[in-house]
């Protein structure tokens, strides 16, 4: 294990523990509310999701509930976040797939739902079942591209994927991912990023770079 990697992930969940955002799906295991919660918070800033999250799971509160949706019903709970339309739709679909109450708790199968890709279906799997997934959005990417000097090249996401894969711990995954992304709003943000009070300036090529001009 490289030392600088086990570093960050020591120091980033040090500062998680006493760090963390407090977010209504943070607080469930549930699949499904997990699953919700990450379709709405598609291209949305979380502070505009929460009280429209915490309405939509009072009148869909589980999967069954959804089934019986209509979309024009669920496009205009969640107007107010954009792309209504679409993500209705996706959930509504997402609901007609199942007989039973219950997602599938494997990749691929959360894969072939509607509006779920691989960012979506691995923080259901870490955040819901706490398995060790990496979450890679542009904002993790920018933690990684800055402390890491990793190349930010969508021509080599899979590179990105598997680097994430390497720098998620076994042990305490959902702790490891709910850190960085908060992080990642509060200290490594795309401008003005904290830098001279941020764990990783001793070993962060950005910073690095920062000082030597």
């Amino acid at each position: 294990m490289d030392a600088k990697i086990q570093q960050f992930r020591e120091d980033l969940v040090t500062w998680g523990n006493e760090n963390l955002r407090d977010f209504a799906w943070r607080e469930t295991r549930d699949p499904y509310e997990v699953m919700i919660a990450e379709i709405l918070l598609q291209r949305t800033r979380a502070e505009t999701v929460e009280p429209i999250y915490e309405d939509f799971l009072k009148r869909f509160p589980r999967l069954a509930d959804l089934k019986k949706a209509e979309q024009d019903e669920v496009a205009g709970l969640i107007e107010p976040l954009g792309l209504h339309n679409r993500r209705a739709s996706s959930l509504v679909k997402i609901g007609e797939m199942f007989d039973e109450n219950e997602l599938p708790g494997n990749e691929q199968e959360l894969l072939e739902l509607p509006h779920v890709g691989k960012y979506v279906a691995n923080a259901v799997l870490c955040f819901a079942h706490g398995k060790p997934r990496p979450i890679v959005d542009e904002n993790v990417i920018r933690v990684y591209q800055r402390v890491f000097d990793i190349d930010h090249d969508r021509q080599r996401s899979q590179e990105l994927w598997t680097f994430a894969r390497e720098v998620v711990p076994e042990e305490n995954a959902r702790e490891y991912n709910l850190s960085i992304l908060d992080f990642a709003a509060e200290v490594c943000t795309p401008q003005n990023p904290g830098c001279k009070e941020c764990f990783a300036s001793g070993y962060c090529v950005y910073f690095d770079q920062l000082e030597s001009l």
